[in-house]
C-alpha cells in the first residue's frame, strides 16, 4: 500500500538518509522538511498520511509543528509520530496530539518498520524502543570504558580538558562551554567552563542528548523559540545553543562538545567546524588513537594542526570592515602535555589561567613550529588588535632571549587557502626581522583597492 509519508529533522544529513531509505524500501510517496515552518506549508498542502517529526528543531520545533496540525488542518489527520534523543518531551508531545513517541537513534530499517506498522493501524514494534534503548546502554558503557582508559593512560586528561573548556569559552566571548559524556544512561559534565563537573546543566542537557543519540550537529540560535509547554520554564531564558557528537572510533555517539549562552553571539556553520575538530580530537584521544593527544600544546596553546584549522574556520567570516591580525614569533611555548605530575598540573593551570586573561575575544594562540610560535584575532580597531597580539606574544616570550614578531593586519580580503599564503607572508617577514635583530617588530597590511583601469592606462 502506497502513502503520503513526511519526515521532518533538521539534521539535512539524518533527513536525507531517512529519505532515501524509505523512499527505496517502499513505495510510499515520500518528502523531508529541514524546519516545523516548512513541514507545516507541506503538510496544508499535500496532506500527508502520517508525519515523522523531530522534537529539537530550531524555528518552530516538533511540538508545536503536532499542535498546529492537529489545530489547523481539516480531518482526517495525518498519523504523527515524535522523536527525540530528550525524553522528558514524551508526555508533551502525546498530550498534543503525537500517536506515538520514538526516542532516538532509530535505524532507518526500524523506521520503515514503525511507518508501515502505523499505516495499517498496528501497534508499534516493541522491540524497535527496545534496540533503541539497548543502543544508549551501549554507548554508555562504551563511554564509560573509554574514559577509564584514557585516565589510566592520561590521569590529568580531565582536568586538561577543563582548561580547554575554559579555553574555548573565552573564544567565544565567554559563552558557557562544556564537554558531557553519557554514562548509565545519562549525560552529565566531565569538563565545563561554568558548570560543576558531573551534574546535568538545566535547560541545556536534553538537547546536548539528542545530539548524542542522533548522532547528529545542533545549532540553536535562540532556544526561547523551543518547545513549550512541560520544558519551557527550564530554557526560556537561554539563547544559544551549538552541540557536537564526540565518537568513538567505531562511530559511536559516547558524549557532546557544546557551547551556551544567554546572550545573542554570533555563531554559525563556521564556528560549528571548529567545534567538529575539537570533538573529533577528543573521540581520537578517548579511543585510545596514538596521534590524538587533543588540541592543546601548552597554556592556551593549541597544536599547530588544530590552529591552522580553526584560522581557516575564522577566515570565512573576513568582509568589509572587519579585519583579521595574525602575527608570529620567533619563540615557542614549551610543551606541557600530556601531564606527568600534580606540580605538573598546578603549574600548567596557572600559566594558562594567566593567558586566558589575557587573550581577548576570537583570538587563538598556536604553536605552528617547534620555533614559531603563532596568534590571530578578529578585531575592529587593526591597529589597537595588533598592538594586543604583540604585547601577548612578547609577555609569553623566554625573558632570556628577545622575541623578533611580524603581524600582517588583512581587510576585506577572501582567502581560499584557509590562511596558507598569509602565513607564508608571516614567514618571510619574520625572517627580515630576526636578520634586524632582537626585539624587531615588522609589520604589513593587506587591502583591496580598486583601481579604475581606465586611468591606470
Amino acid at each position: 500500500m502506497s502513502a503520503k509519508v513526511l519526515l521532518v529533522d533538521d539534521a539535512q544529513e539524518l533527513l536525507d538518509a531517512y529519505v532515501l531509505f524509505v523512499q527505496g524500501m517502499t513505495s510510499h510517496d515520500v518528502r523531508g522538511a529541514t524546519s516545523g515552518g516548512a513541514a507545516l506549508e507541506i503538510a496544508r498542502r499535500w496532506r500527508p498520511d502520517i508525519v515523522v517529526t523531530d522534537i529539537m528543531m530550531s524555528e518552530m520545533n516538533g511540538l508545536e509543528l503536532i499542535t498546529r496540525i492537529r489545530s489547523e488542518l481539516p480531518p482526517p489527520l495525518p498519523v504523527i509520530v515524535a522523536m527525540s534523543g530528550f525524553p522528558d518531551v514524551e508526555r508533551e508531545a502525546l498530550r498534543r496530539g503525537a500517536q506515538v513517541f520514538q526516542a532516538k537513534p532509530l535505524d532507518p530499517d526500524d523506521l520503515v518498520v514503525l511507518i508501515d506498522a502505523l499505516l495499517q493501524h498496528r501497534a508499534p514494534p516493541r522491540y524497535v524502543r527496545a534496540v533503541t534503548d539497548a543502543r544508549r546502554h551501549q554507548a554508555s558503557a562504551l563511554a564509560e570504558s573509554a574514559v577509564s582508559a584514557t585516565l589510566g593512560r592520561q590521569p590529568y586528561f580531565a582536568q586538561v580538558a577543563q582548561l580547554g573548556t575554559r579555553l574555548m569559552s573565552r573564544y567565544f566571548d565567554d559563552t558557557n562551554a562544556a564537554l558531557l559524556l553519557i554514562g548509565d544512561g545519562q549525560l552529565k559534565v566531565f569538563a565545563s567552563s561554568g558548570w560543576p563537573v558531573g551534574t546535568q546543566p538545566e535547560g541545556v542537557v536534553g538537547y546536548a542528548l539528542d545530539v548524542v543519540v542522533s548522532g547528529s550537529t545542533l545549532i540553536v540560535p535562540d532556544l526561547a523559540a523551543m518547545p513549550t509547554g512541560s520544558v519551557r520554564n527550564t530554557v526560556s531564558d537561554w539563547r544559544l545553543l551549538a552541540a557536537v557528537p564526540v565518537c568513538s572510533d567505531d562511530g559511536t555517539a559516547i558524549g557532546a562538545l557544546m557551547i551556551a549562552d544567554r546572550r545573542t553571539i554570533r555563531f554559525d556553520v563556521h564556528d560549528l567546524g571548529m567545534l567538529q575538530h575539537i570533538a573529533s580530537c577528543l573521540g581520537d584521544v578517548f579511543s585510545g588513537d596514538v596521534g590524538g593527544a587533543g588540541v592543546l600544546e601548552g597554556a592556551g596553546v593549541l597544536r599547530g594542526e588544530t590552529w591552522r584549522h580553526a584560522l581557516g574556520c575564522e577566515l570565512s567570516h573576513l568582509a568589509a570592515r572587519q579585519t583579521l591580525v595574525m602575527a608570529l614569533a620567533s619563540s615557542a611555548m614549551p610543551a606541557m602535555i600530556p601531564v606527568e605530575s600534580r606540580e605538573h598540573m598546578d603549574d600548567l593551570e596557572r600559566a594558562t589561567t594567566e593567558v586566558i586573561a589575557r587573550l581577548p575575544p576570537r583570538t587563538a594562540l598556536g604553536c605552528v613550529s617547534p620555533e614559531r610560535l603563532a596568534a590571530y584575532s578578529m578585531v575592529d580597531d587593526a591597529v589597537a588588535g595588533t598592538r594586543r597580539l604583540v604585547s601577548i606574544l612578547q609577555s609569553l616570550a623566554p625573558e632570556s632571549r628577545g622575541v623578533s614578531i611580524a603581524t600582517i593586519a588583512a581587510t576585506d580580503i577572501a582567502p581560499t587557502d584557509r590562511g596558507a599564503a598569509l602565513l607564508e607572508i608571516l614567514h618571510c617577514l619574520l625572517a627580515s626581522a630576526i636578520a634586524r635583530g632582537p626585539d624587531t617588530v615588522l609589520g604589513a597590511e593587506i587591502s583591496p583597492t580598486l583601481i579604475d583601469a581606465r586611468r591606470a592606462a
